[in-house]
């Protein structure tokens, strides 16, 4: 039963929902069916200034890895290919004109099915994961039914959980084996390695792997190996000037850096790197066990949320660890958990009005570029005060979670 009203829920989502960053993996899926394929990054600024399509996208559109495009690009032309060409055009290149329509309704659907495997896969991982078949019912449950998926991947239409699948991947591998050796941890950095293929967190989360073996050469060695998918996808791409200005080290990946104490006239104490070294050298100084992983993990993204501006879907990487941190405590971490989504929740009102209800423009295409709904509800607020305190909020339960899993020695 959950998992019929859970697919019954994803397909409804899917099909009455709209948001304009799906329609750049469609674009990404036409540009390579037209002989763009290594030099898809280079389509877009190689165009004549006054190109139609440049009127409907900027130059610098393409700006996730290589193995976003060629995935959801692929899966676009196999699920998609088959439409209506003007149609289909017209849905990449002029939405407005086809919203409303009951093509549009499926197109959409047909462009998030490829989502629906790590979806689920996902699920039964986390089902797995755990001992006891009521703690394995609530995992599996609570991610079917866990708003933040259901937002992100079915009404946005975005990618993030695909690198979540492979970040829990990992944790499954590692969580079977009370002692990783070194094949295992080859294995996982493999997961985590092709996570960051796709969004380059979970590339952060090697060192906390690391820490769990022994001697540096191995470490070193692991370490490595989780580089190495990402760099073989995006090895063909370094001769584009696109993918070298816009992809290789996209503006989103910086935003991490920019909560500083300032030291001096030039100089500031960049905040998430540094506690960022911290934790890592507290990983390598009390040695955890394999079972405790994912707390490390966990400690690692919030870090990084602490820290950053953080577009809704990201929220998505650690919705995992929250069903954890639920479980494990027996829903004592329940106020945490909910606080922190409540932050989120709050935080979508003060994004652009396409991420609330201008999601719902396949039912009324009126509320596509709608006004937002302080504007509707004629309410006078202070965006970035209104988001300050609401990222205050996630931070304070964020800081909550670094005390209650901060790294205690296996022995304690």
């Amino acid at each position: 039963m959950v998992v019929v009203v859970g697919l019954i829920l994803r397909v409804v989502f899917s099909l009455i929902t709209y948001h304009s960053d799906i329609q750049p993996f469609d674009l990404a899926g036409y540009v390579i069916s037209h002989g763009h394929i290594l030099d898809y990054y280079d389509f877009l600024p190689n165009l004549p200034p006054d190109d139609p399509i440049l009127k409907t996208y900027p130059a610098n559109l393409f700006n996730y890895p290589p193995a976003v495009y060629f995935f959801l690009g692929a899966m676009s032309i196999l699920f998609t290919g088959w439409s209506d060409p003007v149609f289909h055009y017209n849905f990449i290149f002029n939405v407005v004109s086809v919203l409303g329509s009951l093509q549009t309704v499926f197109h959409l659907l047909l462009l998030k099915l490829p989502y629906f495997a790590f979806d689920f896969a996902l699920a039964s991982l986390l089902f797995r994961l755990f001992q006891t078949p009521k703690e394995k019912f609530l995992a599996f449950t609570l991610w079917i039914f866990n708003p933040v998926n259901l937002y992100a991947t079915y009404m946005m239409g975005q990618f993030d959980i695909i690198p979540a699948f492979f970040v829990v991947l990992a944790l499954f591998w590692v969580a079977k084996k009370p002692i990783l050796s070194f094949r295992d941890a080859v294995f996982v950095a493999l997961a985590l390695g092709l996570g960051g293929a796709f969004k380059i967190y979970p590339l952060f989360l090697l060192v906390p792997l690391v820490s769990l073996v022994n001697g540096w050469k191995r470490r070193i060695l692991i370490f490595m190996v989780g580089f190495v998918p990402y760099l073989l996808i995006i090895l063909p791409f370094l001769p584009s000037r696109g993918f070298r200005a816009t992809a290789l080290l996209a503006g989103q990946t910086l935003k991490s850096i920019y909560a500083q104490i300032p030291i001096s006239g030039g100089e500031s104490i960049l905040l998430f790197l540094a506690l960022l070294v911290f934790f890592y050298l507290v990983f390598f100084h009390i040695k955890t066990t394999t079972s405790n992983l994912w707390q490390n993990f966990f400690i690692i993204l919030l870090l990084f949320f602490i820290f950053t501006h953080y577009h809704p879907q990201w929220f998505l990487w650690l919705t995992p660890f929250f069903i954890f941190a639920l479980i494990r405590s027996d829903f004592k971490d329940s106020l945490a958990v909910l606080a922190s989504l409540f932050s989120f929740v709050g935080l979508i009102f003060f994004f652009d009005p396409g991420l609330s209800i201008g999601l719902f423009s396949p039912l009324n295409p009126v509320l596509y570029n709608t006004q937002s709904i302080w504007q509707l509800l004629k309410i006078n607020i202070d965006y970035n005060f209104a988001r300050s305190v609401l990222q205050t909020i996630f931070a304070g339960n964020a800081l909550f979670f670094l005390y209650r899993y901060f790294p205690k020695s296996s022995q304690d």
